[in-house]
């Protein structure tokens, strides 16, 4: 299957739908899972578009950030990171701060998703 930039405007605007609910823990767990979609999907588009050879995420997101897709390769590494965590282990207080994450990353991920459509 391909991946497209289609793809990744839909997993943004899920995400943010889900952001817009009505918090409780289920509706907190799926923001989480769809923010993890979010990551994987924002790096490997980003990847085909580029043309890299690498299938490293964290140097995807560097030369995301030479290609201007980003602006802040710092907290987009933060992203994997938390996105790590979250799909390796589960507490309630790690669920509570990678939610509070993908909250505020979300402007991030509509600007990526808009950069890499206009590409």
């Amino acid at each position: 299957m391909s991946i497209t930039t289609e793809e990744l405007e839909k997993a943004v605007q899920k995400l943010e739908d889900a952001l817009m609910q009505e918090k409780n823990e289920y509706l907190r767990d799926s923001v989480i899972q769809r923010f993890e979609f979010c990551i994987e999907l924002s790096w490997k588009t980003a990847k085909k578009i580029m043309g890299s050879s690498s299938s490293a995420p964290k140097i995807i997101v560097r030369e995301m950030a030479q290609n201007g897709f980003i602006r802040d390769a710092e907290l987009w590494l933060k992203s994997i990171d938390m996105k790590n965590l979250s799909s390796h282990t589960y507490k309630e207080d790690l669920a509570e701060t990678v939610y509070e994450f993908a909250k505020n990353f979300l402007t991030e991920l509509k600007q990526l998703s808009g950069n890499l459509k206009s590409k």
